[in-house]
């Protein structure tokens, strides 16, 4: 099964295609059969593993591509094409009614069963994974349009089962979240979703000053289209801002929308979402992974379905007056794919990006779904064992620790939160001055030169056992726009490679954790250098090669006078940011002091510290001039 990627899914319908097309399940086989499926059934995947059987089992080496069809009103064109190659696959979708034409044409007629427990055990051996109970449940229990969105060819198919655990059905169709029946939190119990919270306060301002009849609806914001990772809390902002808005929520998914069946029942149920919200206005539409409601821009062999589902959706979005008091919220994961004119003025124009939840916000989180307040070491070791952890996620891991303490006779505690963390071990004293030291030595550095405001620098005392973690940073502010120059770079690279000076001035050599990774320290610091050198004409010569990220390596590769500009480059700025912490060494060693102390500073601490302890020399902070032809 070469010539397409076959997911589990794909698979377990290729078990069902093949058991049902077992007389032509033969090399060289004529005929054009149909296939009457019932009513587990998704367009896509199924054509998929058709594809599948009729290129590896028939293996057409006389035809260019597998003709797999779908009988509707308009299907003359594809008995044309099936007729001409002899072979072919018609898949009769649930709604549609053959007619005597369709089965005078087809050698054959087969009834297609749903899938079976037996289908679902052979993608699991085929795909390496355990075959237990709870999971062919769940291959059986999910739709095929879940499945088919959870196994992706660029996710392996473990860490796809463990997104479909982790992921619930969102609101029922037809649902009111209201805040007087306190269903669900409120925004004001929301954490980590930044500039979403306050967009939603004011939404419900103007909800509310639109039925007293202050605005009219075209002073609401009308549309919004929200994304980011799984289970970072879309949904649950969705039923939030419900509740706080005091209006009802309809859910219109776009793989509900699909399930429907064919194009025409597709348009109908989407249809169906938007009559429902209009008739319950002031509503909330929340339409679930618009971003695979497709492009226009998009060339295969479903452009036509995907056009013409856009469209209508497009139709559907347009004018205000059109869905007075219905607000659409669209959410996705990927919000690049969405198509341009769903983001168009009048739709869904504004963007909200929710970004896993900081540190504080995974605490917050963790209280508003246990009760727990954790603090000092436990609290600590929770930061950091759930750094990049969603909303999802962490709701889950209570959901773990109560149901330990339950099965303990127990009062859930701050010891069954811990208790559920990925296994933490504190790092040993030596180690942490290492690193102490290693984010002392950007801070200073960046202090001397001017880099940038420092916002804080912080280290853990733990590590996760088994993963590469960074386990300090320092964060500086975001400098406004500015000219870029030479200087601006060659200062960059000294602040990231002056973590491996201050080691190497304290400690006589440094760790491998400045590199390694591609966002290492000697990493970012090599590839600035290679670009200024040949990419940026700020080197020897103005000559420039590109200079995305895959072509610096290529370029120190296969020019090794270049590697030489850019190996003497590093060397400079190395020795450069060596000559500041050497000359502002009380410094460096009260900053790492003060770390090894707190875990974290604030930059206005940092800037004290760094101020209180500096020696007066002098100035370090221009790097020199190089001459040269």
């Amino acid at each position: 099964m070469a010539r397409e990627h076959v997911t589990l899914p794909v698979y377990m319908a290729y078990c069902a295609i093949a058991g049902a097309l077992r007389p032509w399940n033969r090399k060289g086989s004529r005929a054009i059969v149909t296939l009457e499926v019932q009513d587990d059934y998704y367009t896509p995947l199924y054509a998929q593993a058709a594809r599948v059987f009729a290129a590896e089992v028939w293996r057409p080496n006389e035809w260019e591509d597998p003709h797999v069809f779908e009988w509707s009103d308009k299907s003359g064109r594809d008995e044309v094409q099936a007729e001409k190659s002899q072979r072919a696959i018609f898949l009769s979708p649930p709604e549609y009614r053959l007619t005597e034409e369709n089965r005078l044409f087809s050698d054959a007629v087969i009834p297609m069963g749903p899938r079976t427990r037996r289908h679902a055990e052979a993608a699991l051996r085929r795909a390496m994974l355990p075959v237990d109970e709870s999971t062919i449940d769940l291959l059986m229990s999910e739709s095929w349009s879940r499945l088919s969105k959870a196994f992706q060819d660029r996710r392996g198919p473990l860490q796809a089962l463990e997104r479909l655990r982790r992921t619930s059905v969102p609101i029922a169709k037809g649902v009111e979240l209201q805040t007087t029946e306190s269903i669900g939190p409120t925004l004001a119990e929301m954490h980590g979703i930044g500039p979403a919270v306050e967009w939603g306060n004011n939404l419900a301002k103007d909800l509310a000053d639109y039925r007293a009849g202050v605005i009219g609806w075209k002073d609401v914001d009308g549309g919004v289209l929200i994304s980011g990772p799984p289970g970072g809390g879309k949904t649950m902002f969705a039923g939030a801002l419900a509740n706080t808005c005091q209006v009802p929520i309809i859910l219109g998914s776009v793989s509900r929308w699909q399930e429907a069946g064919a194009l025409d029942e597709h348009l109908k149920a989407m249809r169906k979402s938007f009559a429902e919200a209009k008739s319950r206005a002031p509503s909330i539409l929340f339409i679930d992974e618009i971003d695979t409601v497709g492009n226009r821009t998009e060339s295969d062999r479903n452009r036509g379905y995907f056009r013409g589902v856009i469209a209508a959706l497009l139709e559907l979005l347009d004018g205000f007056e059109r869905r007075e008091g219905v607000v659409v919220i669209g959410a996705c994961n990927y919000p690049q794919l969405v198509d341009p004119a769903i983001r168009r003025p009048g739709r869904l124009d504004r963007h909200l990006e929710f970004a896993p939840p900081s540190a504080q916000s995974r605490l917050a989180i963790l209280d508003f779904h246990s009760g727990l307040d954790l603090d000092g070491d436990q609290a600590e070791k929770f930061e950091f064992a759930t750094d990049g952890f969603s909303g999802a996620e962490i709701e889950r891991l209570v959901r773990d620790a109560k149901r330990v303490a339950r099965r303990r006779s127990e009062t859930l505690s701050a010891d069954h939160i811990v208790e559920q963390l990925p296994s933490v071990t504190a790092l040993p004293e030596d180690l942490l001055h290492c690193i102490a030291v290693h984010e002392a030595g950007h801070a200073l550095v960046g202090f001397e030169i001017g880099h940038g405001q420092i916002a804080d620098i912080r280290i853990s005392g733990f590590r996760i056992d088994g993963s590469r973690r960074e386990l300090g940073f320092v964060e500086f502010e975001r400098a406004g726009p500015r000219r870029r120059i030479k200087t601006t770079y060659l200062d960059a690279i000294a602040v990231n490679l002056a973590g491996a000076a201050a080691e190497t001035e304290v400690f006589g050599s440094f760790t491998d954790a400045s590199s390694g990774a591609s966002m290492g320290d000697l990493n970012r610091a090599t590839d600035l250098a290679t670009a200024v050198e040949g990419g940026l004409g700020m080197g020897h010569t103005l000559v420039v090669e590109r200079v995305e990220q895959e072509q610096l390596a290529r370029m120190r590769l296969y020019n090794h006078e270049l590697r030489n500009q850019v190996h003497q480059l590093l060397d400079n700025e190395f020795e450069r940011a060596r000559s500041i912490i050497r000359a502002q060494r009380p410094a460096l060693n009260a900053l790492s002091e003060r770390l090894l102390e707190k875990r974290t500073v604030p930059g206005e601490e940092v800037v004290q510290i760094l101020q209180r302890h500096r020696r007066v020399t002098v100035s370090l902070a221009k790097p020199p001039l190089r001459m040269g032809a």
